[in-house]
């Protein structure tokens, strides 16, 4: 048996969640068992749990973020770190202590020497998407990138990794800044004197805000690409002739196996130092219903700290 949290159905998290004593995974031929040793709660999985995901079976145990032990196979004994796939929507998730997965992934989820289970848990679906919107922007090097809500999980993801790639990220803010561009002022002039009279090469929206987003269209050069995150409307003829682009990111579209070589394609990042863990993590007991209930409230909320489940007893 092993504890997980659960939902039999889905409605507000406070009164369908619950953590449950369920049969540990079995693993299939072809998979191996991991035991997980943290976890962590992203905003999607709040909204897995409240229904807003039509391909979610129940009953079911949410998560997609992890960090543990292989337990069995040909890598027993390895440390690894994984996210991404159906995990937690048709087929169990993270928030347990433990996880099947396929055995040809497990070469590419080697967790960075240098991070805890508990940061490596945290890197999961905020650098998946962000790693997406750089790829997605085919940034070079020299370019400018404008990412809107670069203080967030997925905006500073986003930031470390357009830097990794030789590009210039212009940070933004809602405040007055010396360094970051202040959203509650004109972007475009801000980012032609940050940029010495440079247009942007892209817009990295991870915010969701339709004004703030077409405010900062108005920066985009030709050949330009943009990941919006709101609806809205512009001047798609002007879009045309300049020659730009509307990248959709949704990490939730790649595979299991898909996720993790991207894990992979991070970890020498975070173990040189190129990368950063996340820096505020509040560790939550997974054994404690509670208290698990309260974490999916903060996150909810918005909260800063990134909520980790962890089991206690073998963290």
């Amino acid at each position: 048996m092993q504890k997980a949290v659960r939902f039999v159905s889905t409605g507000p998290f406070a009164t369908v969640l619950t953590v449950s004593s369920v049969e540990k995974p079995v693993p299939a031929s072809g998979y191996a068992l991991v035991d997980i040793r943290a976890s962590a709660i992203n905003t999607s999985d709040v909204m897995n749990v409240e229904g807003r995901f039509p391909y979610t079976t129940t009953p079911r145990t949410p998560g997609r973020d992890f960090a543990g032990v292989v337990a069995s196979g040909a890598h027993a004994g390895r440390k690894v770190w994984g996210t991404g796939g159906t995990h937690g929507f048709d087929r169990n998730g993270s928030h347990a202590q433990w996880i099947s997965v396929p055995e040809s992934a497990l070469e590419f989820m080697e967790m960075p020497a240098n991070l805890s289970f508990a940061q490596a848990a945290a890197v999961g679906v905020p650098y998946l998407t962000a790693w997406v919107m750089v790829e997605k922007a085919a940034l070079k090097k020299g370019d400018y990138v404008l990412v809107l809500g670069s203080s967030g999980g997925v905006g500073n993801a986003a930031v470390q990794i357009a830097r990794m790639m030789g590009a210039i990220p212009l940070e933004t803010s809602r405040r007055p800044s010396q360094t970051a561009i202040n959203t509650g002022e004109d972007i475009s002039t801000q980012v032609l004197q940050k940029t010495g009279g440079q247009q942007l090469s892209a817009v990295l929206d991870s915010v969701g805000d339709a004004v703030l987003f077409k405010t900062a269209l108005e920066s985009l050069g030709p050949f330009g690409t943009l990941t919006p995150r709101a609806q809205f409307s512009f001047d798609a003829l002007n879009f045309y002739r300049e020659n730009k682009t509307l990248a959709g990111v949704n990490s939730m579209s790649y595979t299991f196996e898909e996720s993790v070589r991207i894990l992979s394609e991070l970890r020498a990042g975070f173990e040189q130092g190129v990368l950063e863990p996340f820096p505020n993590l509040e560790l939550v007991d997974l054994g404690n219903e509670n208290a698990v209930i309260q974490a999916y409230a903060r996150v909810k909320a918005g909260a800063k700290m990134k909520q980790i489940l962890v089991n206690e007893e073998r963290v």
